[in-house]
């Protein structure tokens, strides 16, 4: 059998509201009767329309259109070099099978156009004439046996229409994209016929061996974006070329609009490898870009997304929410038109939150703490190991003067510091050493407790006993007390009073007394007692137990 190749012809027309397709060399004059696209064969010796029917169509008996079609007088004399066109719709053809060979949140298909819409799971076979759907934060990618693949983005609704391997002319597929966004990845082609077609409500992009993206709105308007080699796009009968690094847009009933370079992306600003909180990522600018598309993924190609974001210019990126974990930052720029730029490259940093901090429960925020030390606590964090303490004079940490890394409690009490304000925070450290981010700082002061009151030496009288102390002062109270023993384990009296001075009973039994005194605020915060001042109470003399005997001697002298 003697080789024959296949060349596209330049005009493309599609289902039954296509227009008739016209195309015209110098060997042949096309009829305008069939509406679809054609491929021309170069005949060569010994060659039949009835035998090319036979080899290379689905039917024999179709010779009868194809010289109608090519207007040949004299169908069973055809000379070798002569170019014939053939429908490529009645080529013979090997269906194709995607496969499914990524997918995240919801995709779904349809097969045979009709009926229910099934779940796909990866590596499920996708046939022509099936339609897929994805939804929202959702993706999905189909490949096919020569590595050529498309991917949908979230919210996509789209047709195959065809999928299939033909004779001499390698593998053809055939897209409807009705709303959404497509990447297409196409190998290269070796033969003239469009590897992937992709239409739209409005135009039609026709590649060979390229890279490119197709959007359409909800207004049925067409974005095509080329990354790679060239696309045509084609509506209301005119058609442009889209090199590498342009884009068109094309409006429903109109012509694609002239090819425009596409923005350059933009870059992070100070982008950190790791984040003990989620960052939130400002963008720097990119001239003429009225917005930006920004992606999280958890892979470089940006397949695996968790969150996606249109936002403006002078926006920032807030990943509030995400899970720890790597990830990769990608971006593209939108301009005056819609067309979305180059992709960035993949840039890489890692989340980690947890272990959170603590949650401190104890001091309150701006306390005042009377004394020297304070004493801190906070819920305990399940997933740590120990915690790291900082006290420091200043909201920013730089003169710092507690930092304590190895507390393994719910609490802490410093040692003695100067009376003035501090700032406070803490964190978790994890069992593999990783430390988690700083709680929020809280500020507390230091003040002097109430002042040791001195306590005068005791006046004893006969009956009473006078303690007295200076005055320290409007909104003060004193708080006395009287034992038997020098360290108030057997306390006799407990008497506060707001003047510093007291008068009590005498005890009646002898022996040694102590008394002290300590002074309250008025916030209700008590001072240190003073040391403690000690008095005697002696033994009376027995006067009624003499004076008794004495009246007995007497009343027996009397009687004798």
């Amino acid at each position: 059998m003697k080789k024959l190749f296949l060349i596209l012809i330049g005009i493309l027309a599609i289902l039954s509201h296509c227009v008739p397709c016209q195309a015209e060399t110098n060997a042949v004059s096309i009829s305008p009767i069939f509406k679809g696209e054609l491929i021309q064969l170069v005949v060569f010796k010994g060659d039949s329309l009835m035998n090319l029917c036979r080899r290379y169509l689905d039917s024999e008996n179709r010779w009868k259109e194809i010289a109608r079609i090519n207007r040949l007088p004299h169908p069973d004399k055809i000379r070798p070099g002569k170019k014939i066109f053939f429908p490529l719709a009645y080529l013979k053809g090997t269906p194709l099978e995607g496969k499914v060979t990524s997918i995240q949140g919801a995709a779904t298909v349809q097969t045979g156009g009709r009926g229910a819409w099934i779940s796909l799971k990866l590596g499920d076979s996708v046939l022509q004439g099936s339609n897929l759907k994805t939804g929202p934060e959702s993706a999905l990618e189909i490949t096919f046996e020569d590595g050529s693949s498309f991917f949908l983005r979230s919210d996509t609704e789209m047709g195959i229409m065809k999928a299939q391997r033909i004779i001499d002319a390698g593998l053809f597929r055939e897209l409807y994209l009705g709303s959404g966004r497509i990447l297409t990845r196409v190998k290269e082609a070796t033969g003239e016929i469009p590897r992937f077609k992709i239409h739209t409500p409005s135009a039609i992009a026709s590649v060979r061996g390229t890279e490119f993206r197709v959007a359409v709105d909800d207004t049925q308007k067409t974005y095509a974006e080329v990354l790679e080699r060239v696309v045509s796009v084609d509506a209301a009968n005119q058609s442009v070329d889209v090199a590498q690094g342009e884009g068109t847009v094309v409006k429903k009933g109109e012509a694609p609009l002239p090819p425009r370079k596409l923005l350059g992306p933009p870059g992070p600003v100070d982008l950190k490898t790791i984040y003990n909180t989620a960052p939130v990522v400002a963008f720097t600018g990119i001239e003429g870009a009225l917005a930006y598309r920004i992606m999280m993924a958890k892979d470089q190609q940006g397949k695996q997304l968790v969150r996606e974001k249109v936002i403006k210019t002078h926006e920032a990126f807030n990943t509030a929410g995400l899970a720890d974990g790597a990830y990769y930052l990608l971006t593209q720029s939108i301009d005056s038109i819609g067309l979305e730029g180059l992709p960035s490259g993949a840039y890489p940093f890692t989340i980690r939150v947890n272990p959170m901090p603590p949650m401190i429960q104890t001091p309150r925020d701006g306390a005042k703490i009377k004394g020297k030390s304070a004493e801190f606590g906070w819920l305990s964090v399940s997933d740590a190991d120990r915690y790291h303490l900082q006290a420091a004079e200043d909201r920013e940490f730089s003169t710092i003067v507690l930092d304590q890394a190895d507390v393994t409690g719910s609490s802490f009490k410093t040692d003695a510091l100067e009376y003035k304000p501090y700032h406070f925070r803490i964190r978790s450290i994890a069992r593999d050493e990783y430390q988690g981010a700083w709680s929020d700082s809280l500020n507390f002061t230091l003040t002097p407790l109430p002042p040791t009151p001195d306590v005068d030496q005791p006046a004893v009288s006969e009956d009473e006993i006078s303690l007295k102390s200076r005055n320290l002062g409007e909104g003060f109270t004193y708080h006395f007390q009287l034992a038997k023993d020098n360290l108030f384990k057997e306390i006799l009296l407990d008497r506060k009073t707001d003047k510093p001075e007291i008068t009590i009973q005498k005890p009646t039994d002898p022996g040694i007394y102590s008394v002290r005194i300590a002074a309250i605020d008025s916030d209700g915060d008590a001072g240190a007692f003073s040391a403690p001042q000690n008095f005697e109470i002696k033994e009376r003399f027995p006067y009624g137990w003499v004076g008794g005997w004495l009246g007995i001697v007497m009343m027996f002298l009397l009687l004798h």
